[in-house]
């Protein structure tokens, strides 16, 4: 497995994993099988271009886990912070193509984006029904908060993760 930034190079990947997503529910992939260029298009701009985000969105830079030709998941990394953020939707969020959870994709993703993509640390939520995505935080090191009830997304348990400092090698 390896983590690689979004890029319209993926466009030929991302067809198959966005109907995927999109047939088990994962409402931000709906019809991006018809558009792959154009989703990955608009990703790559939400990294610079705050034009045409909705109020309250930030900023943000999406990775891919891509591994026998197949995307297998994303990662995405928002910058700055607001209330939302900080309470309901974190500064991390991440799904797993369905055929491949419970294969160790989501916990790749963050440890890698904990260590490589976040200067200190980081805000990252799950819902309190999601007792998958709680076992990936606490692995990748996520120190519990507390929980948050929004009135859109219900009740999500909050997390802090911190970058892990590199220790040289002798």
């Amino acid at each position: 497995m390896e983590v690689v930034e979004a890029s319209i190079g993926l466009a030929p990947l991302m067809e198959s994993y966005a109907k995927e997503c999109s047939e088990s529910g994962i409402p931000r992939y709906q019809d991006v099988e018809k558009d792959p260029e154009g989703h990955l298009s608009n990703i790559i701009r939400r990294e610079k271009d705050t034009t045409g985000l909705p109020e309250g969105y930030l900023l943000s830079k999406t990775y891919y886990c891509v591994s026998d030709n197949q995307i297998l998941g994303a990662i995405r990394v928002r910058q700055g912070t607001n209330d939302y953020v900080e309470n309901v939707i974190g500064h991390i969020g991440y799904e797993t193509r369905p055929t491949a959870r419970g294969k160790g994709v989501a916990s790749f993703l963050l440890a890698w984006v904990r260590d490589n993509a976040i200067t200190e640390s980081a805000i990252v939520t799950c819902s309190v029904d999601n007792p998958a995505s709680q076992k990936v935080i606490e692995k990748c090191g996520g120190e519990y908060l507390g929980e948050y009830n929004d009135e859109m997304e219900g009740k999500v348990r909050r997390y802090r993760v911190t970058r892990q400092a590199s220790i040289p090698i002798a």
